[in-house]
């Protein structure tokens, strides 16, 4: 016979081992991260990777309280979010055509590819909205698209950051595009 499994006792673990994405925690950091920005206004240096990541972060969390997305879901939105734009800054994607990740993916049996596919979706419709028109495919295709690779991987591969991003993905896309205005 089989066993039976306590699915609340499972989740309730699970959430006290990985504190990071408690929303108490989440919150926390985002004011910290909030507090620093304000200090920092007269002048920040950038001199590495973290640093920029903290930026983006800080930025982020800023605009996710002013609008009252107090949640968790878009507290880590912003922090793939801030480490997606940073990672950025040192190497650029493979491709601009989501095409090639998804066949790929296809090809190679990896999820990682669908994930990168989303990601330049979302780097497309955030920071680089003119390259939407660059091809036959539209602004609203890459964030349909983006959307559905989120979900996908997900889907593939059960990282919770890939549900989160799909449900929220328009939302952050507004939230990017006003952070990296306002740096």
């Amino acid at each position: 016979m089989g066993q039976l499994i306590d699915f609340k006792k499972y989740v309730m673990e699970r959430r006290k081992n990985d504190s990071s994405s408690d929303l108490s925690t989440l919150l926390k950091q985002a004011v910290m991260l909030r507090k620093q920005r304000v200090a920092n206004r007269e002048g920040i240096q950038i001199t590495d990777a973290k640093k920029l990541k903290t930026l983006f972060e800080a930025g982020i969390a800023d605009i996710l309280i002013r609008r009252h997305h107090v949640n968790s879901d878009f507290f880590l939105c912003g922090n793939y979010i801030s480490s997606l734009l940073s990672s950025v800054v040192n190497t650029t994607p493979e491709s601009w055509f989501v095409i090639d990740f998804i066949m790929e993916s296809l090809e190679t049996n990896n999820p990682r590819r669908i994930q990168e596919g989303a990601n330049v979706c979302f780097l497309i419709c955030a920071v680089f909205r003119e390259r939407s028109g660059l091809r036959a495919m539209r602004y609203e295709d890459y964030e349909k698209m983006g959307i559905g690779l989120f979900y996908q991987y997900y889907g593939q591969t059960g990282a919770e950051i890939g549900y989160h991003m799909s449900r929220q993905y328009r939302i952050m896309v507004t939230v990017t595009d006003e952070c990296i205005h306002t740096i």
